[in-house]
């Protein structure tokens, strides 16, 4: 696959120092870091809602090449809370983007039908979130860039993350996900981890969570299922992480 972001010897601010990544097309890839390295303005800067020079390619063009509507078309980016609803029907604006069809299929799909008739004065926080997602997929974006999802989410935010990947299957989809809460990312492809402006580890991701001793010191704090099972993996009572207390426990106990 090839590189559908391309980061080189980026600097901004005093945020980051010769930042670089390369993320790959179709992958799913996750940033992350301890608070305030960055993530969100990285997003932002991907977004291009915050313009910089040109170090970082899209689609193998120059960020800064794309007039506004085609990068739109491009990439879609979810920060929670960010964003303008009109004031009719949450159905009437996702038609804005898509046919009833496909309306009816991803609000099915994600148990949200029961929002359709309502507008965003009506909606909770962790609803204007989801629908702040379900217009950035009915976009059809090449790139999805979603930031800080668990903090509106909650305990949806695992299921609505493997809503998303199934759905990346059937679109070609690139996704990056930018946050502090490790269990988000344990299905993602690729770790990229920001500390002190540039990158301090990255890889595969079920190997760098391997990497508790120094996923520690950065900063980060591997979830108590994650972490149980890298300790009993090192035992070999275990052959791969898991998250699910349960499989870890049946594991041990075959």
């Amino acid at each position: 696959m090839s590189d559908i972001i391309k980061i080189e010897n980026f600097k901004y601010q005093n945020l980051f120092e010769n930042l670089n990544m390369s993320i790959k097309e179709h992958s799913f890839t996750a940033i992350t870091g301890p608070n305030n390295c960055g993530k969100t303005t990285l997003m932002r800067i991907l977004n291009r809602a915050i313009i910089t020079d040109n170090y970082i390619k899209i689609d193998k063009r120059d960020i800064n090449d794309y007039l506004i509507e085609d990068y739109s078309k491009l990439v879609q980016c979810v920060i929670p809370l960010e964003v303008i609803f009109h004031e009719y029907s949450i159905q009437d604006e996702l038609l804005n983007y898509a046919n009833q069809e496909e309306v009816d299929k991803i609000t099915s799909e994600l148990k949200l039908k029961n929002l359709l008739k309502k507008n965003e004065k009506q909606l909770s926080t962790k609803e204007i979130v989801l629908i702040q997602i379900i217009i950035a997929l009915l976009k059809k974006p090449k790139i999805l860039l979603l930031d800080n999802l668990k903090e509106y989410l909650k305990e949806d935010t695992m299921k609505v993350i493997s809503f998303i990947k199934n759905y990346q299957k059937d679109k070609n989809l690139t996704i990056v996900i930018a946050t502090i809460q490790l269990e988000e990312i344990i299905d993602s492809d690729y770790i990229y981890i920001i500390k002190d402006g540039k990158v301090e580890l990255e890889g595969e991701t079920r190997l760098i969570l391997e990497k508790d001793n120094i996923i520690n010191k950065i900063g980060l704090n591997l979830p108590f299922s994650i972490d149980l099972s890298v300790k009993l993996k090192d035992y070999n009572l275990l052959n791969e992480i898991k998250t699910d207390n349960l499989k870890i426990i049946n594991d041990i106990w075959k």
